[in-house]
């Protein structure tokens, strides 16, 4: 067993030296002679192992043998494995898989889902189109889940039979009546949600309209099959008649017969609380600097050169901040029961700042002053650039806004959707 390690890791060695000098012949002489003897090796435990009955060990040694005689030939070293190996390899490998494929059945049969996947699964390492080994692996696999999307349904959990016929479906797309059930789950589970008008508890008009057009846009984006959001186009009138008042629990009976007449069973309303902007005051504050510039001198030698000299100068800072705040309360009412399932108050503060330096002259010689002298610490002259090249456009409070509802309306659809996943199991 020794020998035969130092044999594969001398044939290693060679072989990743003629990759970098496929020139050296004496590299190519050992390899021959190191190969050679890894072939033996592997040729000598495949005969033992066939003899002792070990068909998968005898398969997995020739299998071996033969990608160690392929990478050889990379480097144009020519190995052989003697044709008797090779009759003997398939006579082995045609008895291991039948084998394999009658355990297979057996298992299947016994409804040993796990063990006769094992079984198909080894079959298609060896030989991938071996009889209808593909389809049966595929049962093996695919039937428990079906059977556990059956239960799953039969004890009314939609969501787990729903993704169970889902795993089925995206192995065979027409396994018995996986389409079918799946259908039924999702159809037996939907959460259909009316989404109706907000009001404005704000002095902002017609402010609760974007809040609603936001939050319909992202519930439309949400990923849950069992969430359905539906316009709330028409729906006041009716619920007005329905006298259905979304602050608390109603009557049951209207309710439900609004429900049925909507088509939903759960609607989703809510109140702009809170839409105020504050756009600030650009301040301007004078500071001092210095301006640097050369001098051209002589040394005692009568050479020139330059010393850099500092004079007081002015720039300008500037400072400003918008912000916007966003507040909605938002109610989850149910249509069969009255009662407000969800119910919380969502907001989102944005804020927006800007801060920058003017100055007329050339930035590169400016310096900011420290104690009515010149600062020329790097960490100083750093910052005063960067000052000098801030940004000096603030987002309006409109856009702060906007984005501050948008921000909302991602809390709605996250409240909505935990309802709905934990709603549906």
């Amino acid at each position: 067993m020794e020998s035969a390690q130092l044999n594969k890791e001398a044939s290693n060695y060679y072989y990743q030296a003629l990759l970098k000098k496929p020139e050296f012949i004496e590299a190519r002489d050992a390899l021959n002679r190191s190969g050679g003897q890894v072939m033996n090796d592997y040729m000598s435990t495949f005969f033992n192992e066939s003899q002792m009955g070990n068909k998968k060990v005898a398969i997995d040694t020739y299998l071996e043998a033969k990608r160690f005689k392929e990478t050889m030939n990379q480097v144009s070293v020519k190995l052989s494995i003697p044709p008797q190996y090779t009759e003997d390899f398939n006579e082995i490998k045609k008895t291991y898989l039948l084998e394999l494929y009658e355990q297979g059945l057996v298992f299947l049969d016994q409804e040993d889902y796990e063990s006769a996947e094992e079984m198909f699964k080894e079959i298609g390492r060896l030989e991938p189109d071996y009889k209808d080994t593909k389809k049966l692996k595929d049962i093996a696999y695919i039937e428990p889940l079906y059977r556990k999307g059956v239960v799953a349904l039969e004890n009314l959990e939609y969501r787990s039979a729903y993704n169970a016929f889902l795993e089925v479906l995206n192995v065979d797309d027409n396994y018995k009546d996986s389409k079918e059930l799946q259908k039924s789950a999702l159809d037996e589970g939907i959460v259909t949600i009316g989404l109706i008008s907000f009001e404005n508890a704000t002095t902002v008009t017609n402010a609760q309209k974007k809040a609603e057009a936001y939050t319909l846009d992202e519930l439309n984006t949400s990923q849950d099959p069992f969430l359905k959001v539906i316009d709330r186009t028409n729906y006041q009138q009716l619920l007005n008649e329905q006298k259905i008042n979304l602050s608390g629990a109603v009557d049951e009976s209207s309710a439900a017969e609004a429900g049925k007449l909507l088509g939903v069973k759960w609607l989703l309303g809510g109140s702009l609380l809170d839409y105020s902007q504050r756009t600030g005051k650009l301040t301007k504050v004078k500071k001092d600097g210095f301006k640097a510039y050369k001098v051209k001198k002589k040394n005692e030698e009568g050479e020139e050169y330059y010393e850099t000299k500092y004079k007081r100068t002015v720039f300008y800072e500037y400072k400003m901040k918008n912000s916007s705040t966003v507040s909605v309360q938002v109610k989850l009412t149910s249509l069969t029961s009255g009662e407000i399932e969800v119910s919380k108050i969502l907001s989102k503060e944005m804020i927006d700042t800007i801060h920058y330096y003017e100055y007329e002259g050339d930035g590169s010689n400016l310096y900011p002053s420290e104690d009515g002298q010149v600062d020329t610490d790097r960490s100083a002259k750093q910052n005063l650039n960067k000052l000098l090249n801030g940004r000096k456009n603030i987002q309006s409070v409109e856009t702060l806004s906007k984005n501050g509802l948008k921000d909302v309306s991602v809390q709605i659809k996250s409240a909505v959707e935990k309802f709905c996943y934990y709603y549906v199991k």
